[in-house]
């Protein structure tokens, strides 16, 4: 498939949020006795990380740039532009995130307190430092420690924040019916909007998801559907899995106490169940989801799809990084290359300032068309081989540990690549 001239290269972007007023604070923290990192001046733009409950209102965690410098901290909703256009497109999206359960999670716990002279209760103190903890492993991709960490606080508090995270943590874990079951408790004690979306879409996709099945392996658990799937092939793709998190692992020094869940299903479930765009060949919302045609044998390009989905389980596991950096590495060690056509192109287009800066390279993906998505995962890949080319492995490996220094790298691979 060609690659089209960047026309909607807007398509590509994530959603503009800035700051409405000048000397605004970022903090360290929700509160407003928190530390102030920083004062940003009106129209600063801002990196949005997630959203959580604050003093009065939600905050939301965002990264600035100020005067050279980075700053990750917080700063209140009302001080804040473009979330309208934000939430407009988290809608269109369709597909169920990690974020977003995330972020109605962290929502809740505001409205257990504003509304606790309704329902009769409130969230204590204890409860929030129990969902930080929870919140933290689940970032870590480990959903059953997150659980084991909340279901001893939900025996003694009704608190919808908790039994929201507790869903989030057993869906992670693969565990659909548990997930639902919390989540209707939350929605039971404090309704909310979003989280009742989330909850049909869970639903959706466990009523659609005939892949019963389970295999365990190394550091992979495998589900699948036997009647689209046999047997034989699912314990290769185990093994491609487990053989890929391996090799992966050794190159980004991943590492993971829990078994990554990889789902293998029809491409009509899997259709129906992730929403994902026709073009679609994989994805990962925390699991591994490939779907499968009826009789699927194993084949190169089989291989390449487990590989290529591994490699974005992986990297989830030792931090929070770009798009481009997710695709361009997830192409490249599931051993995609450049077509010598397609890179003269991108240095044509690049030339011409027809390309976005590597950092502009944002978004939710899954909503592009198959052009425009041709288009970003060949400059993704671009960048990623031009990683390989002159930071090497370790440099790398490097990156992954100090994630500081993305900055510089991404400014760097600018440059190489003209943009």
């Amino acid at each position: 498939m060609g690659i089209l001239p960047l026309v909607y290269v807007a398509l590509l972007l994530n959603q503009a949020l800035s700051v409405t007023q000048d000397q605004t604070p970022i903090r360290s923290g929700c509160a407003t006795d928190t530390t102030v990192l920083a004062q940003l001046p009106a129209k600063t733009e801002l990196t949005l990380r997630y959203v959580m409950a604050g003093d009065a209102s939600p905050c939301y965690k965002v990264i600035a740039k100020l005067n050279g410098r980075s700053f990750e901290g917080y700063v209140p909703v009302d001080r804040l532009d473009g979330l309208d256009e934000l939430n407009q497109g988290r809608k269109q999206a369709g597909s169920i995130g990690q974020s977003d359960v995330m972020r109605a999670a962290r929502e809740l716990p505001l409205a257990a307190i504003t509304s606790a002279s309704l329902v009769g209760f409130k969230s204590t103190s204890a409860s929030r430092v129990v969902m930080a903890q929870a919140e933290e492993a689940i970032e870590m991709q480990q959903p059953a420690k997150a659980l084991a960490i909340l279901e001893p606080e939900l025996i003694k508090h009704r608190d919808p924040g908790l039994y929201a995270l507790a869903g989030m943590a057993a869906w992670r874990a693969d565990q659909a019916t548990a997930a639902l079951e919390y989540w209707k408790a939350s929605l039971a004690i404090a309704p909310n909007t979003q989280l009742e979306e989330l909850y049909k879409k869970v639903e959706r996709e466990k009523s659609n998801d005939q892949s019963g099945e389970k295999l365990f392996g190394i550091r992979v658990l495998l589900r699948f559907d036997p009647v689209t799937v046999p047997k034989e092939t699912a314990r290769q793709m185990l093994t491609v899995v487990d053989r890929s998190y391996e090799r992966v692992s050794q190159q980004l020094g991943c590492r993971t106490d829990e078994r990554i869940v990889t789902i293998i299903q029809s491409r009509d479930a899997y259709k129906k169940g992730t929403a994902m765009a026709e073009w679609s060949g994989g994805m990962y919302d925390g699991r591994i989801h490939i779907p499968a045609t009826n009789g699927q044998q194993m084949n190169s390009e089989a291989e390449r799809v487990l590989a290529h989905e591994t490699t974005h389980a992986c990297l989830a596991l030792t931090g929070n990084w770009p798009a481009w950096m997710h695709e361009g590495l997830a192409q490249k060690l599931s051993g995609d290359t450049l077509p010598p056509d397609v890179r003269a192109r991108i240095q044509q287009m690049a030339k011409a300032g027809k390309l976005p800066k590597l950092e502009k390279l944002e978004g939710n993906w899954s909503r592009l068309d198959a052009d425009h998505a041709t288009l970003a995962y060949s400059l993704a890949l671009a960048a990623a081989e031009e990683m390989f080319t002159h930071f090497g492995v370790d440099g790398i490996r490097n990156l992954v540990r100090n994630p500081e220094r993305l900055d510089a790298v991404s400014a760097e691979l600018d440059r190489i690549l003209g943009l």
